[in-house]
């Protein structure tokens, strides 16, 4: 048999026509469980390949979506395509990753690349740059040809689509009236990711709580280039009386434990610290870290969930989810 086995091959082969080969390989439950494992069966032995490209001209639906986000090296992303991978292999669906590396014209490279019929949908957390710059003309073809969107963690108002976050203003807020309940009244608040959208909610919660619940001003360490991160966090707890440090991502965390106990301070006993993102390394810090969990795998669950109604339904309202995220209280404010 030729290596290019076509579905008439097998349908020649078995005495039926095309279109109960076509439905026996898509479990379609209108042929019987007899025929659709002989089907099966003569398929695989054949080696044959179905032609994507042909099924998705012919149904306009091509079984992809597309996820684009900044990076995969740290937890909280890795996490969430985990969540999207397992949640499309459940509706036998593949998908095609793309990353942004923060940067603005990677991203808009990738959303081109994904709409010329490549996919049926798009997932997106916003790379650095394009918030930096509120820059969205690249989502002008997507807003503009209804195509199905969604934004999850990193996202913008400025386009017209589903959206999944968690809720950063408030739970920022909250982890510092968890520290003020531990005695803790010269907070300050470290961020890598300061022109993103969940490090801007991160910030303003941050403030708020300290204006409401201390009447203090606040103490902001922006860094902008890990290489700075040490002498800034040193030049601060110099200048500055801390007894507590809440940070907008699980590495700066890391890193500040490192940085203040190197500098002879006791952590929680001096300084308390509190990072986001609650991934497999802070239980095993020393001391182990206290985090806030943003729940990646229901945010990735949850954003594929919403894209396929998107998918099935382009007409229906957008939705602006949000996910309750969870204190998860460690040694590091004990």
């Amino acid at each position: 048999m030729k290596s290019n086995v076509t579905l008439k091959d097998i349908a020649k082969l078995l005495n039926v026509s095309t279109s109960t080969v076509s439905k026996a390989l898509n479990n379609s439950y209108e042929i019987s469980e007899e025929t659709t494992k002989k089907v099966k069966e003569l398929a695989s032995n054949l080696n044959y390949i179905p032609n994507d490209v042909a099924r998705s001209l012919k149904s306009n639906v091509t079984k992809r979506i597309g996820v684009i986000v900044p990076n995969v090296l740290d937890d909280f992303f890795a996490k969430i395509i985990h969540a999207i991978e397992r949640e499309a292999n459940r509706f036998n669906y593949k998908l095609i990753i793309c990353l942004s590396n923060d940067v603005l014209n990677k991203e808009a490279d990738s959303v081109s690349f994904l709409l010329n019929g490549s996919v049926d949908g798009i997932l997106i957390s916003l790379a650095e740059e394009t918030q930096n710059k509120n820059n969205f003309t690249h989502f002008k073809n997507l807003t503009r040809r209804n195509f199905p969107l969604v934004m999850f963690d990193r996202v913008s108002k400025e386009i017209n689509c589903d959206k999944v976050t968690v809720n950063d203003f408030e739970t920022t807020y909250d982890a510092v009236k968890y520290l003020i309940q531990r005695n803790r009244k010269h907070i300050a608040f470290l961020s890598t990711i300061t022109t993103t959208s969940v490090g801007e909610l991160r910030t303003q919660g941050y403030c708020k709580a300290l204006k409401d619940e201390l009447f203090a001003t606040p103490n902001l360490i922006n860094i902008t280039d890990y290489n700075e991160f040490e002498s800034k966090l040193t030049t601060a707890l110099q200048q500055h009386k801390i007894d507590a440090l809440i940070t907008a991502d699980q590495l700066s965390a890391i890193c500040a434990i490192n940085i203040i106990q190197k500098k002879g301070l006791h952590v929680p006993n001096d300084i308390s610290v509190i990072g986001f993102t609650d991934g497999s390394i802070p239980k095993y810090t020393l001391p182990s870290l206290t985090t806030i969990n943003q729940k990646p795998e229901e945010m990735g669950k949850l954003a594929f969930k919403t894209l396929m109604k998107r998918i099935q339904n382009k007409n229906l309202e957008v939705k602006n989810l949000v996910i309750e995220t969870e204190l998860v209280k460690r040694a590091s404010t004990n």
